[in-house]
């Protein structure tokens, strides 16, 4: 259970967080769906649902329940490695380290498609990716801890780990990148050092597996500037321009991070998406069913349910009538039991997606999974082109 500590702050960085202003008066809101059976969606959808193995609790029974959700509610699993590269191991071509090679077995159950998420950046989307090794995040060695992410090195390194991952998990999405843009808000320099990387390694990778789509993820709130650091950055340009190196327009995002984002999230939100002519999926998506306080930022988190149930169905009904590939949900359940075992300023971070679960900890359901569920019934027809 240590890994998915370490993973709080990978997952995190700081991508927030800023206080909230004082909140507008709020929009009318349509009431939650009160049980499973009132949500009546599609007979067909065109794209795969899923979730992360985010678990509820670090306890076997909190991996379970998450474990035993997704694989009830879900066609597609979300596999990711944010907590580091294992860089000397892989620039030499030599065995990796128990830790590594036990999470390059992790495989979904049979029948599942695997979505695979591989990050070069550190937790803060700010520099090169931490050591991975017995454990991850660990400091990097000499002279990794010098290496510009545009350097031969690296960008052998990385590939090497990227195509061994893909060789040992067989994904069916491989997505090279996490939340790329967010290096873009923070430093324009270290942003084109890693368009290079992306690029070499995209094409690499394409060279090898023709058929795997690979791209990587955009931060959404990022984007479109709704984040205190984007304000100044050429998001649309810089993005656009690096997505001539991805197959997919991949995004993630959580509207309850930023309180410039309306609520009711607007039903236009997604629209810009399409923009990018590009098969558009969900790398992680989720927002919070009730408020959450984050004492160590001074900030305020809005949720609610009605907030959660319009956002899952605003964004399943955009997926549907865009045709995108996949949807993905980061918890399938809440856990805010796994919060109270961990310390401050961990606590805090693990709060930002301690209710965004389609059931509660103590499993019952919630509004939204009344959505997810309709669409979820409904028989799945990939979208045909021809």
């Amino acid at each position: 259970m240590g890994l998915i500590v370490l993973q709080l702050a990978a997952c995190a960085g700081d991508k927030l967080i800023e206080p909230a202003p004082p909140a507008p008066a709020p929009a009318p809101r349509p009431a939650p769906v009160s049980s499973l059976l009132d949500y009546r969606g599609p007979v067909t959808r065109s794209f795969l649902m899923g979730f992360t193995q985010w678990p509820a609790d670090l306890t076997d029974d909190g991996v379970a329940v998450a474990r035993d959700y997704a694989q009830a509610r879900g066609d597609i699993v979300a596999i990711s490695f944010l907590g580091g590269i294992p860089w000397p191991e892989a620039f030499d071509g030599k065995p990796f380290s128990k830790a590594v090679q036990e999470n390059l077995n992790n495989r979904p159950a049979p029948g599942k498609k695997l979505f695979l998420s591989i990050s070069p950046l550190n937790k803060d989307r700010r520099d090169l990716a931490p050591y991975w090794g017995d454990a991850e995040n660990q400091p990097l060695p000499k002279p990794w801890d010098k290496e510009p992410l545009n350097s031969a090195r690296v960008k052998r390194a990385y590939l090497n780990f990227v195509l061994r991952a893909v060789d040992a998990m067989r994904p069916d999405y491989l997505a090279i990148g996490v939340e790329s843009n967010m290096l873009l808000s923070r430093d324009g320099a270290k942003w084109r050092q890693l368009t290079e990387l992306h690029r070499d390694t995209y094409s690499a990778v394409k060279k090898v597996h023709k058929t795997l789509p690979v791209f990587f993820t955009t931060e959404v709130l990022h984007y479109k500037r709704l984040t205190r650091d984007a304000k100044g950055s050429a998001q649309e340009k810089e993005v656009g321009e690096m997505m001539r190196y991805s197959d997919m327009f991949a995004m993630s995002l959580y509207p309850h991070m930023s309180p410039e984002v309306p609520r009711p999230v607007p039903p236009s939100f997604l629209d810009f998406a399409t923009g990018f002519k590009k098969t558009i999926v969900v790398a992680e998506s989720g927002m919070n069913s009730r408020n959450v306080e984050l004492k160590s930022y001074g900030a305020m988190l809005r949720g609610s349910d009605a907030d959660q149930q319009q956002f899952t169905e605003l964004l399943l009904k955009t997926a549907a009538r865009d045709n995108y590939e996949f949807v993905i949900n980061f918890a399938t359940t809440d856990s805010e039991r796994l919060v109270a075992k961990l310390r401050p300023p961990l606590d805090d971070i693990a709060r930002i997606w301690a209710f965004t679960g389609m059931q509660t900890s103590d499993k019952r359901p919630k509004p939204a999974s009344a959505v997810w569920d309709g669409f979820y019934r409904a028989k799945y027809e990939q979208a045909k082109w021809w």
